[in-house]
């Protein structure tokens, strides 16, 4: 590999937007270790390399649901009105993809739907790292959400205590509407959501507790099933 392609530990820092003591823990860890270390001691790492790092948004994202792995900051979302500049941002590079002028409107509004669930429920009430995962690929046509929240079993039993599982409370925030404001519209809007996937391309695969949801493309069908990897509040990935 030519010497030029080489960047330092605090260049690599500053491109994933993540501390150096941070990039130290990752090669203790091998989570994302240097490929080489200069006379001196430095680690080294490659721009291809930290390119790769960060366009595996889906990985990034389940890492920091499951174990709590710091994610590179333009990932990261604290509140919603910085959802929403992020949000706003992607409608205008979709809308520059003329392939996609039909349907990006939708693609934003699922993202949008999905993103707001997470501060509107979890608001005052958030049982770890406050905040949002949002990422996108406009190339690979996907888009990633996720938040370490209450998940959406905890926020429907406030109105329907009744439910005992992440299965049911997936399939009721899917099909049920539930009349009232919040926490009752969460079942309105993944409802909507639900709609869109049915009558668009668009795929979704959301996940929360130990239960995971698929909607495919043009389908109306939910496939709910147990997930292998249990996770508090919720993961998303939108792809069309």
């Amino acid at each position: 590999m030519a010497e030029q392609e080489l960047i330092t530990i605090s260049k690599a820092a500053e491109i994933l937007g993540v501390s150096i003591d941070t990039l130290r823990r990752w090669d203790k860890d091998g989570k994302l270790s240097p490929v080489k270390t200069s006379s001196a001691g430095y680690r080294l790492y490659s721009k291809s390399q930290i390119e790769l790092f960060l366009n595996d948004l889906f990985g990034l994202a389940r890492n920091w649901v499951l174990s709590g792995t710091e994610i590179p900051s333009k990932f990261y979302c604290s509140n919603s009105a910085a959802f929403q500049t992020r949000l706003i941002q992607m409608q205008d590079l979709l809308m520059s993809v003329t392939e996609l002028a039909s349907i990006f409107p939708l693609v934003v509004a699922v993202a949008g739907e999905i993103g707001n669930n997470s501060f509107d429920h979890n608001l005052g009430s958030w049982p770890d790292v406050a905040g949002i995962f949002f990422a996108y690929d406009i190339h690979k046509r996907n888009i990633v959400l996720a938040d370490k929240g209450l998940g959406i079993l905890t926020t429907l039993k406030r109105v329907r205590p009744g439910l005992d599982t992440d299965k049911e409370a997936l399939r009721v925030a899917f099909t049920e509407i539930l009349s009232g404001r919040s926490p009752e519209s969460r079942g309105n809007g993944l409802k909507f959501v639900r709609k869109i996937v049915a009558e668009n391309p668009v795929d979704l695969l959301f996940k929360t507790g130990d239960a995971e949801l698929i909607l495919a493309k043009d389908s109306d069908t939910l496939d709910i099933r147990s997930s292998p990897e249990p996770l508090r509040g919720c993961l998303a990935l939108i792809t069309f």
